[in-house]
């Protein structure tokens, strides 16, 4: 059983599609970047869960594309795929179940603000060691994703914010 778990959180098509509401600008190298880290994982035996959020309607309804995985994310037929119609990852899935022998969460993704600083906040209080990836990351802002980084730094003393690079090292 592996002690560590990556999760990407909320990586659709929604924040690539630039007419979309929910677009995130200057992506061009994070969904390369994410896939060498899937592929990091694997190669160390990490279970791989992506989290994918949904709404009752638009962008990010069941039915909608948008909501759809970005095509290039290396989602393989082994890992496990969380729908969530929160903020939290948490709330009303399977989440909790999946991680019964993880000790260790890596994370990524969107929104730095509110469902990565969620699912980071959620899984502290639940004793989780946390290593948050700070350049896979993304905020509608850069002040908004610094901000929040250092707000979590300064209150979760234990989680480790650090770089791909120095996460792989």
């Amino acid at each position: 059983m592996p002690e560590t778990a990556l999760v990407v959180i909320n990586m659709q098509n929604a924040r690539i599609e630039k007419g979309s509401e929910y677009f995130l600008w200057n992506l061009d190298t994070m969904v390369e970047k994410i896939n060498y880290l899937i592929a990091y994982a694997r190669e160390m035996g990490y279970k791989i869960i992506f989290i994918n959020h949904h709404e009752a309607e638009w962008a990010f309804s069941l039915d909608n594309p948008l909501s759809d995985f970005i095509p290039e994310l290396s989602v393989g037929k082994n890992d496990t795929v969380i729908n969530k119609f929160k903020v939290s990852s948490f709330y009303n899935t399977k989440l909790e179940s999946e991680l019964v022998w993880i000790r260790n969460l890596v994370v990524c993704w969107a929104l730095t603000n509110l469902c990565v600083r969620m699912f980071v906040e959620e899984a502290y209080d639940r004793e989780f060691r946390i290593a948050l990836i700070d350049d896979l990351t993304v905020a509608y802002s850069d002040d908004i994703h610094d901000n929040t980084l250092q707000d979590l730094a300064d209150t979760r003393s234990e989680l480790s914010i650090l770089s791909l690079e120095n996460f792989v090292g």
